[in-house]
């Protein structure tokens, strides 16, 4: 397991980890989103870059990472879960194409 990869969240307010699992070609994000419920989320998940909104009462807390060297993208195999305040998500890897 690689340590949690370097990224940018100075204005979200939420805690983050990255933990790029090397062996089985996937990263796994979790964030501390409470006290929101997971109808406050949003992830959103492109070929490279990972969106996380919470609905935090009058605002919107964002966070767009692109956690990935540039010879990988996110592949097909992703799932996201809420327990008890902590959101997971896990991403497959794969080579970039082209």
């Amino acid at each position: 397991m690689t340590p949690a990869l370097p990224f940018e969240t100075a204005s979200f307010p939420f805690p983050v980890q990255l933990v790029f699992e090397e062996s089985a070609d996937r990263l796994r994000v979790t964030v501390d989103v409470a006290p929101a419920t997971a109808d406050d989320l949003t992830v959103e998940v492109g070929s490279s870059r990972l969106r996380i909104a919470v609905n935090d009462g009058p605002d919107i807390a964002d966070c767009t990472l692109t956690p990935l060297p540039s010879d990988l993208a996110f592949g097909d195999d992703r799932h996201a879960t809420y327990n008890n305040g902590v959101l997971t998500i896990i991403l497959e890897t794969q080579a970039r194409r082209g």
